[in-house]
């Protein structure tokens, strides 16, 4: 990557402040996994996988939004970067290493394989398909996604305490990844 130092969680140029903002937010959902979940009778190793779960989905939603992280993976590598890096760069690549639905739906109670593959499936789709769409499809059919699998998640029975996962999945990978800044604009607006 020459001498250029990248922020793979951040992006390059985070603020401290921008940080500061995903990792509270972080926090407070692994809180409020801590306190909704004081009854689901999980080991103590599921509860340190469901706390990196959490801070990992929910402090990304508001680290993948961020103006330098979108402006990171969303911009052209060097092209002597490995292959291993560029997937890893690329949107649909991001998203298909995201296997945290997957070994929820197994290792959790009350948790099935096919709801973690579900899951697992629902994003990686939804990358694909936002990647495809037009500029000025992409945002509002993330958000298509993202609420169509809001609106399915309390159908489906999940692993006891992570029935936000879905949600908070698509939110990261399909729109807060997915959707690089400033797409969708109408050609000749003119702002106020």
């Amino acid at each position: 990557m020459g001498t250029n130092r990248h922020d793979w969680l951040f992006g390059t140029g985070a603020t401290p402040a921008e940080k500061l903002l995903a990792h509270a937010t972080a926090a407070l959902g692994a809180l409020a996994v801590v306190l909704a979940g004081r009854h689901v009778g999980w080991s103590w190793w599921q509860w340190a996988l469901g706390l990196a779960l959490v801070w990992d989905l929910v402090g990304g939603v508001v680290a993948n939004g961020l103006d330098t992280a979108k402006s990171f993976y969303h911009s052209p590598l060097p092209p002597t970067e490995r292959r291993s890096v560029r997937f890893m760069h690329h949107p649909i690549g991001f998203t298909g290493l995201h296997i945290q639905p997957i070994l929820a739906g197994i290792l959790f109670p009350g948790g099935t394989w096919w709801w973690g593959v579900l899951w697992y499936g629902w994003a990686l789709i939804g990358a694909i398909v936002v990647e495809v769409a037009p500029e000025r499809l992409q945002r509002p059919i993330a958000l298509a996604v993202v609420v169509a699998g809001a609106m399915v998640s309390p159908l489906l029975p999940g692993p006891a305490g992570l029935s936000w996962l879905p949600v908070v999945l698509l939110l990261k990978l399909v729109l807060a990844h997915g959707v690089p800044e400033g797409k969708g604009a109408p050609h000749g607006a003119i702002s106020a």
